[in-house]
């Protein structure tokens, strides 16, 4: 089953196809270097054989007959074999004849019949030794020659060849060798295939497996990395990444539909009970009003949660609505003329520092929103007598929003636990809250890349928001 899944990966084929044109090109590589090293070696069979007739005629004309047979004697004298003196490997075969093609001397026995009388003519022959023939060595019979047939004066005729043995067998040789190199490829690539697509199919069994897992409802579950810096572990990155981050927004997501049911069924439950006293109730107009007054403000409650509840999911789904340039202190302004009565009723000192500060890429209406409940959990929990403070101003170019107040503050230790949904550290719910603002103050924070920090004011706490310039 694996060899199957083996030879059907993409990596396996691949490799086929990558060895197929390296088979290919190793083909046409020797063909290259077979045209090229034969057609040099004939050449150098030609030069040499034009240069030993064209000596062999001016030693006719020389010496004529007598001394013309004299020398293809002595070159024949030793079994028919003959050195050329240009280089070109090979036995030399001579033939002499008269003008009727008898011959007269050299190591062939008869005149080629395929060769007519011209004054000179360039063959390639194939020769077979009759049956009994004498005369010429069996053991040196060259079946291929490569010859010059020349027409002396006076009628007689001059072969002169050249074995085309060691041509042949280079030949041989070298197709020999194209066709072992093509084998050796086709075994090297597809056992490299085999090997990396075993490779690739071990790392994709750990997806594979990973991913079982996780459907399987363990959403710990993380795929392997082997920090070879690959492709593979740059893939296992980020699918870990995300698959971190679809555990958190499900974990959230788990956390927030407890927290609702728990935090809605008390004010449903009040609700529920305010309605049933106000049918069991007499006519009397006022209680009704009350009652009814109560469920309102139950019910408002109620919207008010679910409201919160669905702000905070369309920011951390990431979607950048109504995104455009915001004025940071335009912002700042308007939530210091809408909370600073509300200080005021309370007896409190309100106070803002607003600086110039560079604009902000941003959406100003969830921007205004949390500082609007920034400013009032500080007014909310600051007593009657203290302060609240709003300033604007730049850490290093960064515009910064900072609030603090005089109130009872957060604890170090649980600053990380107020930033999530449903908390409140109101023990006694003194306080009116769904616990939902600082949750939304952050979500709108990490939407617009701004840093959240709670830290002491001694006394009070203070929020600061740390943003980035517009294009950053």
């Amino acid at each position: 089953m694996n060899r199957i899944r083996l030879v059907h990966t993409t990596v396996f084929r691949l490799a086929l196809r990558y060895t197929g044109f390296v088979c290919l090109l190793t083909v046409v590589c020797f063909a290259i270097i077979y045209w090229v090293t034969i057609s040099q070696l004939e050449t150098q069979i030609d030069a040499g054989l034009r240069a030993e007739s064209t000596a062999l005629t001016r030693l006719y004309a020389l010496k004529g007959i007598s001394g013309l047979h004299e020398t293809i004697a002595a070159l024949s004298s030793t079994k028919g074999l003959a050195a050329s003196d240009t280089g070109d490997a090979g036995p030399r075969q001579y033939l002499l004849t008269d003008a009727r093609f008898r011959p007269l001397g050299g190591s062939l026995l008869a005149w080629p019949a395929d060769i007519a009388a011209r004054d000179q003519v360039w063959v390639t022959l194939r020769l077979r030794a009759p049956p009994g023939q004498t005369g010429l060595d069996l053991e040196h019979h060259h079946f291929e020659m490569r010859a010059v047939a020349l027409t002396l004066p006076g009628g007689y005729h001059l072969l002169v060849g050249q074995s085309l043995d060691e041509l042949i067998e280079l030949r041989n040789t070298i197709l020999a060798l194209t066709v072992a190199a093509v084998v050796l490829v086709l075994i090297v690539g597809i056992l490299g295939g085999a090997l990396v697509g075993h490779g690739v199919l071990r790392r994709l069994r750990n997806v594979t497996r990973t991913a079982d897992t996780i459907m399987g409802g363990d959403l710990s579950q993380r795929i392997p990395e082997e920090h070879g810096r690959d492709e593979f572990d740059e893939l296992a990155f980020k699918l870990n990444a995300m698959l971190e981050r679809i555990e958190q927004l499900m974990t959230a997501t788990r956390e927030v539909t407890e927290n609702v049911a728990h935090d809605l069924r008390s004010p449903l439950t009040r609700l529920r009970g305010r309605a049933e006293m106000a049918l069991m109730k007499d006519d009397d107009p006022a209680r009704q009003r009350e009652a009814l007054h109560k469920a309102i403000e139950e019910t408002d409650h109620i919207v008010a949660t679910l409201n919160a509840i669905l702000s905070i999911a369309q920011i951390e789904s990431g979607a950048r609505r109504d995104w455009g340039e915001v004025d940071l202190a335009s912002v700042c302004r308007d939530a210091a003329e809408l909370y600073g009565p509300l200080a005021e009723e309370k007896s409190l000192k309100f106070s803002t520092d607003l600086g110039k500060v560079p604009a902000i890429s941003g959406n100003r209406q969830l921007l205004a929103q949390a500082i609007g409940n920034l400013l009032d959990n500080a007014i909310k929990y600051t007593p009657a007598g203290g302060g609240v403070t709003l300033s604007l101003a730049t850490n290093t170019t960064l515009p910064v929003i900072t609030i603090t107040d005089t109130g009872p503050g957060i604890p170090p230790e649980l600053r990380a636990k107020a930033l999530e949904r449903f908390v409140r550290l109101d023990a006694s719910r003194s306080q009116p809250g769904n616990g939902l603002g600082l949750s939304l103050v952050n979500a709108v924070a990490e939407h617009h890349g701004a840093t959240l920090r709670l830290d002491d004011n001694r006394p009070g706490l203070r929020v600061s928001m740390e943003f980035t310039p517009a294009g950053d």
